[in-house]
């Protein structure tokens, strides 16, 4: 949403109201389709703000009247404890934390475990802000909160990150946008990814954004269903020059079921369409997959992860009825619901792969990987931005 304003003062921070402008016919919106004779509220802060409870107490009570917007002036925000949003957010009225002006202006770093956290929160916008340094379990989460956007984004230069860069976490998720943001270089190992969507997350939207070298999985979708995920018209990109020369799986659908019977299903319905996917010819040339439905550990209850060595041979050269049936039957995915077409690749060995592996204990007939490209469905894909953020009503 494009919104102008004025200034005036308030609460010794500075605050602006102007009408509303109705957004673009083709900009998509969350929550935010407000009035146009709303009058936008606007918080300008910087480094010296204290972002307490009375700060966010006033921007709610803002909220009830109309949008909000908190401006973060150009600058480094060395945070020393994690800037929390929680419970904060209005059904109708967007709140909006933006830069002051170009992308990336507003610098959050520190040597902290998490450097931003919006919990219970719904209808907000993070635009333009850069979160970089040494951070050491994720830049931003969203936990528990619905109709979330995270747009013109920079996350760079996130070595120490040890889960993620965004993380989206939790059942109650749903309705988060990530669309035009920068992603590069981030994490140390495998468990670290540029998107890290977990636990049972619905209807993760991932939209025109740049990835460029991860330590781990680039964007992944983990556990408990998480479902509904979008991955629409990004660039992927691993140079085979980050750490060690490793090339990692892009898109990654996993569970990890350290208890017998196991806890975590994979989720099934996906649309993936539009992205370029490239690996660099230097570096290792083992994982060059660009999506992953992973498995570890113990089956769940009314599921058969861990497969006979005959299914997996199935699954690899079989007819696509016979590799749905086993897909279905036995790893609960349905090829039907799974859309994957119109992207492009270079020097990607396999476009879409079931993966298991034994572990916690676990003692499986087979471990390996076997190609599903054929069993997805590469029809009904969207066509345009719009279409692809609301492909899962």
């Amino acid at each position: 949403m494009k919104i102008a304003i004025v200034a005036l003062s308030f609460l010794g921070l500075v605050y602006c109201k102007k009408a509303d402008v109705e957004p673009e016919n083709n900009t998509p919106v969350l929550r935010s389709d407000a009035p146009s004779l709303l009058s936008t509220t606007t918080f300008n802060v910087s480094p010296a703000t204290n972002f307490n409870s009375t700060f966010w107490s006033n921007v709610q009570t803002a909220l009830a009247s109309g949008p909000v917007d908190v401006i973060f002036a150009n600058g480094t925000y060395t945070r020393t404890a994690t800037l929390t949003l929680s419970n904060i957010g209005d059904d109708a009225n967007l709140l909006t934390l933006k830069t002051a002006s170009v992308p990336g202006g507003a610098v959050f770093n520190g040597s902290i475990a998490k450097l931003m956290n919006v919990n219970l929160c719904k209808n907000v916008k993070l635009q333009g802000l850069k979160f970089t340094g040494a951070a050491t379990g994720y830049a931003l989460t969203i936990v528990r909160s619905q109709d979330i956007a995270v747009e013109e984004c920079i996350f760079t230069d996130l070595p120490d990150v040890g889960y993620g860069a965004l993380g989206v976490h939790y059942e109650t998720t749903n309705r988060v946008l990530v669309r035009n943001n920068t992603f590069a270089r981030v994490g140390y190992d495998s468990h670290a990814h540029m998107i890290y969507g977990a636990y049972g997350i619905q209807r993760l939207s991932v939209v025109g954004n740049s990835f460029t070298d991860c330590s781990g999985s680039f964007v992944r979708f983990r556990g408990n269903l998480s479902s509904k995920g979008v991955v629409y018209d990004n660039d992927f990109t691993s140079t085979g020059t980050y750490l060690t020369g490793i090339n990692p799986v892009f898109i990654e659908i996993p569970v990890f079921n350290d208890v017998d019977p196991g806890d975590e299903r994979m989720g099934t319905q996906f649309m993936i369409t539009k992205n370029t996917f490239t690996y660099a010819t230097a570096g290792s040339q083992a994982t060059r997959y660009a999506v992953v439905f992973h498995h570890t550990g113990f089956n769940p209850p009314d599921r058969t992860h861990l497969i006979s060595a005959a299914d997996a041979a199935t699954l690899n050269s079989g007819t696509v009825t016979q590799k749905r049936t086993i897909m279905s039957a036995q790893l609960g995915l349905d090829g039907n619901e799974i859309h994957f077409g119109g992207n492009t690749n270079s020097n990607v060995q396999y476009n879409v792969l079931y993966r298991c592996w034994n572990g916690y204990g676990s003692s499986g007939p087979w471990a390996g990987i076997a190609s599903i490209g054929t069993a997805v469905n590469a029809s009904g894909l969207a066509t345009t931005e719009l279409a692809a953020i609301n492909y899962y009503p």
